[in-house]
Order: structure tokens, then sequence, then C-alpha cells
């Protein structure tokens, strides 16, 4: 006689399907089909050989993992994997209601929007890691979460080379557009925006070119080590987050714009950035949409932009405004309110790395000093405005240059 605990595991077994399996598939294969359909299971790996995928259909992923499961869909390692549409009649890739899902190491081109992520059903977007991607020269926006009314969870978009798009232009964007009475439609939060490269979103059919936009009402997101040039419109922008956590911008490189450098209308934290080289200001706050100005904590950045900072002021802040510890090339435009604070700031700085006897050596605020600095380099006990805490023999980190940030 079978032992009945052991029958009823033996019973659950059979009824759970297998899942883990691992997918070789080639552009000779029927990978569309593998891709789109129904068949992958939480732990499911598709290895993608060396070639060109194309396909003119419209190209849907609905995929499911689980938290100790995802579905990964990557190139095999040291393989060229080209995702390319045809056309620009539809967005490359679609993401749909797709949860637990990493997509990595494939090139991607052709197409509207390279990828366009959404709900499905009774299943938000959530838990997708998009990373080692190279997008470029596509109709649209690169990627996108912004169907109105959506909400979006915990998304990590890491490592991602984005050049040359078109339409609107964004590298990334993130949320939707308020309603017109100026409530929240659709956001993105608790995600991560980490060291992707961005450039050349301007020329050609872009209208807008945002480097990393993310809407009214996101929240609790991270935005770091990401290097932004070249683009139409400000490098980084935010709005407000609707009174919950703040998002964090921190140890960016942005320089040429055709705007300001980080626009934020309101609950952002913005420190350990070099801003330089922008046609409207380093750091430009001002109401946007729902967003009223205030609730900014605005530290240790170096902006040597000839407009540096600019607050525009509002009828009634929102909440108190810190800029304290930064290292400005030009005068900031701050106006004289009980509700800014300013300590530390350094004006005149025409250097990005301070030189020995920079008058941000030593200038900095204690009451608003940050851990580290943009190199990721602990400050201790350093007491030096700007990015960069000074070190005698020059920059120990990384020389700023057109790739990825280390």
């Amino acid at each position: 006689m079978i032992p009945l605990a052991a029958l009823i595991l033996f019973l659950f077994a059979m009824a759970t399907p297998a899942s883990g399996e691992l997918h070789h598939i080639s552009p000779q294969d029927d990978w569309f089909s593998t891709l789109s359909g129904p068949s992958l299971l939480p732990g499911d790996e598709i290895v993608l050989a060396t070639g060109t995928y194309s396909d003119p259909r419209r190209l849907e992923i609905c995929q499911l993992g689980s938290a100790d499961k995802p579905i990964t869909i990557r190139a095999a390692d040291g393989a060229e994997v080209i995702l390319k549409r045809p056309d620009a009649h539809q967005n490359t890739i679609n993401l749909n209601g797709c949860q637990h899902l990493i997509l990595k190491g494939i090139e991607i081109t052709g197409g509207d929007s390279a990828i366009r992520i959404g709900g499905k059903d009774e299943h938000p977007a959530k838990f997708i890691t998009l990373e080692d991607l190279h997008i470029h020269h596509i109709g649209g926006v690169a990627i996108t979460a912004n169907y109105p009314g959506q909400t979006y969870e915990a998304l990590t978009f890491r490592h991602n080379h984005i050049h040359h798009t078109g339409g609107h232009g964004e590298a990334f964007y993130l949320g939707s557009n308020s309603k017109p009475d100026g409530t929240t439609d659709g956001y993105i939060f608790d995600s991560v925006i980490e060291n992707n490269y961005i450039h050349d979103l301007r020329g050609g059919t872009v209208s807008q070119g945002d480097g990393i936009e993310l809407k009214d009402g996101s929240y609790n997101n991270i935005v770091r080590d990401n290097v932004i040039h070249d683009t139409n419109y400000p490098g980084i922008i935010v709005y407000d987050t609707d009174g919950k956590a703040p998002n964090i911008i921190e140890r960016n490189v942005i320089w040429n714009t055709g705007d300001h450098g980080i626009q934020a209308g309101a609950d952002a934290v913005i420190r350990n950035n070099l801003i330089f080289d922008t046609a409207g200001d380093g750091i430009h706050c001002r109401n946007h949409q729902s967003a009223i100005v205030g609730n900014l904590t605005i530290i240790h950045n170096t902006i040597l932009s000839a407009s540096s900072i600019r607050i525009v002021a509002p009828e009634k802040f929102s909440g108190g405004v810190v800029v304290a510890n930064n290292a400005l090339g030009g005068e900031p435009r701050i106006p004289v309110n009980p509700d800014i604070t300013r300590a530390g700031n350094i004006t005149g700085i025409d250097e990005q790395f301070p030189r020995a006897g920079s008058e941000c050596i030593g200038a900095a605020d204690p009451t608003h000093t940050v851990a580290d600095d943009f190199n990721g380099s602990r400050r201790g006990d350093s007491r030096d405005s700007g990015a960069y805490v000074f070190d005698p023999g020059g920059n120990p980190g990384w020389a700023i240059t057109r790739a990825f940030k280390p």
C-alpha cells in the first residue's frame, strides 16, 4: 500500500506542469510562436542564436513567470541577436500583461516604439527587467510604459544602449499624462532606471526627445548612473509623486541637451549629478501638469551650464526646497523665499573635478551632506561641495566619455 501522504504528493506532482526548461532557438525556427505563444512556463529560458529575427506580424509577448522562477528571453553568450521589424506600422515588441520576465542582450531596431509595456486582463505589468539591450533607429520612443489608467510596479531598466529614436523620441517614456482635471492617469513606482547609455535623441523626425521621463504620480523610483547626451528635450524630467515617496535622481552625467539637464516639478531628491553644456538650465524646477514646486532636495551636484539652477516660484510651494552644497558654473536663479534653504553652494566653478585650491574643498554645509559622490566614493568626513570628493591625485574614478558609466 502507498502511504496517503506519498500518494497526495505524487498526484500533486502529476498535476503540476514541468517548468524551468531551456529552449535554444534560431531564426530558422518558429521563434515568433515561441515568444508570443502560451507554452512558456515559469522558469523557462529562451536562448536565441546569432541572426536576424524579423516578422511583419504584431509581436505580443504575454508571459507570466513567478518571483522565484522568472521567464528569461536572452541572446546566447557571445551571440549577435537582432530583432528587426520590417516597417514602422507596429511596435517591434509589445509586452502585454507580463510579470517576472527578463529580456536581455538583444539588439532591437525598426518598428515604431521598440518596446511598449502594458497590462492585460487581470495581469498588470510588473517585475519586468530589460537589460543589455541595444535599441536604435526606430520610428518612435525606445521604451514606453504609458497606457492611461495602468500602473507599473518594479520595472528594471539596466545597462541599455539607446540612440537615434524618432517621433516623440524619448528613450524612456514612463507613466502617462494627467487627466484634464489634473488627476494622475497611469504611473510607475518602485522601479529602477540605471546605468543606461542614452544619446542622439534629436534631429530627423524627433519632435521632443527626452532622455528619461517619469510622468505625473510616478513615485519611489531610482534614476542613477545613466550617461545622457545630445537630447532635444531635458536629459531627465520628473513631475511629482502625489505626496508619495520621492523619486531619487543620482550620479547621472548629462550634457549637450537642447533644453534643461534635469527638470523636476516636485517630490524629488537630486544629488551627485554632473551636468554641463545645456541649452537651458542645468536644473530647472517649475509647475508642470499637476505638480506644484516643492519637496525638492538639490544637493552636491556639479553644474557647469551658464544657467545653473532655476526655480520658478509657484503661488505657494507644495513643500520645502533645499539647494545645498552644489558646485555651480553660473549664478543660480532662486527666489528669496522662506520655503527655500540655501547653504554651501559655490559659484564660478569651471572644472568637473575640483583642483587643488578649489573653493569647493571644505565648503559644504555639514547639515546637508550625503554618504557618497558621483564615483560612488565614500565622502567620510569630507566637506566638499559638488558631485565629487576632492582627491589630491586627481579624479580616481571614471573620466567622462561617450560610453556607459562603469
